[in-house]
């Protein structure tokens, strides 16, 4: 949870999200608003009760003010149930207690668009037996994928084999010799991504070791 970005709601808004009515977040244009990325997952903080939930970012609106992104956006996905003309001025009014009219024309807006899971847990939260479902879930996907790290490893190393070689035959390759410090450089890089290669698959082998769990002891 320390690296994961937080999204603080006024108690009506964070139960539309619970609820389902509210599946964008309507915010600035800026630094912190583009830096949540697709699939992120964002702590959401009720500031009345300090509830929290977590959702994740599917895509987004970008526009330059809130009404132009209103007016734009299925109105189902923002939350507000009065007429357009009390909804926008409903979005002003909760917008511009947060920021100003001048840096809405200087970022411009934006709209998360978001799915919630209440099912959505930080691993700290999770039970052990969700733990290690979780975990294993993790595991099986980087299993998939030995084959796919055993096969780049090879070719890396029969790239790094070949040059090598290549630079030991004599003429007409001239361009092996007199290019030979780029070459070593390359070897050096395939050389490089062999060991991480092999630093991820030893990682996968340890996670199957430690996913081996222990019955847990109650006492």
């Amino acid at each position: 949870m320390d690296n994961m970005k937080l999204i603080i709601l006024k108690d009506d808004r964070f139960k539309k999200v619970l609820d389902g009515s509210m599946s964008v977040w309507l915010t600035l244009n800026d630094d912190f608003a583009k830096s949540i990325e697709i699939d992120e997952v964002l702590r959401v903080l009720n500031d009345n009760t300090n509830e929290t939930c977590y959702i994740r970012c599917v895509g987004f609106h970008v526009y330059s003010s809130f009404e132009e992104l209103y007016n734009k956006v299925d109105k189902n996905t923002l939350g507000y149930d009065g007429t357009d003309k009390e909804n926008i001025a409903l979005i002003k009014d909760q917008m511009f207690c947060q920021c100003s009219p001048e840096q809405e024309k200087k970022y411009g807006v934006r709209g998360i668009i978001f799915e919630y899971n209440p099912e959505y847990k930080t691993i700290a939260e999770m039970t052990e037996e969700e733990g290690q479902a979780f975990l294993k879930k993790i595991f099986s996907t980087l299993k998939k994928e030995q084959n796919t790290l055993y096969r780049a490893m090879q070719k890396a190393d029969e790239t790094a084999h070949g040059l090598t070689e290549l630079v030991k035959v004599s003429p007409p390759f001239y361009f092996a010799s007199t290019d030979e410090a780029n070459n070593d450089n390359l070897k050096h890089e395939l050389n490089y991504t062999i060991g991480k290669l092999q630093d991820l698959l030893d990682t996968i082998q340890d996670w199957e070791n430690k996913l081996k769990f222990p019955t847990s002891k109650k006492y």
